[in-house]
């Protein structure tokens, strides 16, 4: 009952935060214009902050192999994902694949994943969420990006969108934390501070789009219904078997279930901004598989408990 509460409760939050935004586009005080310069600065600035601040703690051995571990069962974890949302979901005929494929594979592991981590394992449950969150940035500043472009370019177009200040953030976090090299107090609060704006932007964002679109025509939807089951049952199922199947540490498998269980990436409606896709459909089904994930995060860790 524990973490159907934490569920509901920062599901109401993130409700509250989106409903903010959708009064605001209503009201005349944004327009599609200005949520789409706001998802830059998300992405380009506010997102890389809090990564390298999630890294800015004190280095110890144990802590770092788990994270190592983390990570690797995160990536078959997303592999897997991808795998999946290829399977159920076809291009051909399909204009809104790339957003279906990419609500489907990545989830909203940090306004969600990180509070009910936090209520359920604490301190060591969150850092191990990091590495979670690590491989998430990677992949979908790779794999992520190549699906909104399309296979357009080569190699070194590709590797070019990969380096970008997510990614270089992820790096310098890294190093910082195997370091042990603590940012100075005089940058380290500004950096926390725009860290912290990441879960109020991104979903400001997600209600001013969330408020030009027909979320009751979604709600009717067959289709709607057929992603979010992949996403919030059968990804997290998946998931477990391979927990099953490797059998780790319990608060890393309780943290990487957790985390491929949360509702869709609030991520994928600024990446369909970004690149001209349909971010009205993606904040959709952002919105549906977040309520409907009060009654499936339940369930799946229900189900994990037994068995992890």
């Amino acid at each position: 009952m524990s973490l159907a509460y934490i569920t509901v409760n920062k599901i109401i939050e993130m409700f509250l935060i989106m409903a903010i935004g959708a009064v605001i586009l209503k009201r005349g005080m944004a327009d599609g214009e200005t949520s789409k310069r706001l998802s830059s600065i998300l992405l380009n600035v506010i997102t890389p902050c809090m990564i390298i601040n999630s890294y800015q703690i004190e280095f110890n051995k144990t802590l770092l192999i788990g994270l190592m571990v983390t990570a690797g069962l995160s990536g078959i974890s997303f592999l897997m994902s991808i795998f999946l949302s290829g399977f159920l979901i076809r291009s051909k005929g399909n204009p809104d694949m790339a957003v279906e494929r990419m609500s489907v594979v990545y989830s909203n592991c940090g306004f969600v994943g990180i509070p009910l981590i936090n209520g359920l394992l604490g301190a060591e449950g969150v850092f191990f969420i990091t590495a979670y969150i690590t491989v998430f940035n990677i992949l979908i500043w790779s794999h992520g990006i190549t699906l909104m472009r399309g296979r357009t370019g080569n190699l070194v177009s590709t590797m070019k969108y990969f380096v970008n200040p997510s990614t270089v953030a992820i790096g310098a976090g890294i190093l910082f934390f195997v370091t042990g090299f603590h940012l100075p107090e005089v940058v380290k609060n500004p950096v926390s501070m725009i860290g912290a704006m990441n879960t109020p932007v991104a979903m400001m964002v997600s209600g001013m789009n969330l408020a030009e679109s027909d979320l009751l025509s979604c709600l009717k939807s067959s289709r709607t219904y057929v992603i979010s089951a992949a996403k919030l049952l059968a990804v997290p199922f998946i998931t477990l078997l391979l927990l099953m199947a490797v059998k780790v540490d319990r608060t890393i498998a309780i943290t990487v279930l957790t985390a491929s269980a949360c509702p869709s990436a609030a991520t994928s409606i600024m990446f369909a901004l970004q690149y001209n896709k349909n971010s009205r459909y993606a904040s959709e089904l952002m919105a549906v598989t977040t309520i409907l994930s009060l009654i499936t995060i339940p369930v799946v860790m229900l189900a994990g408990g037994m068995v992890l």
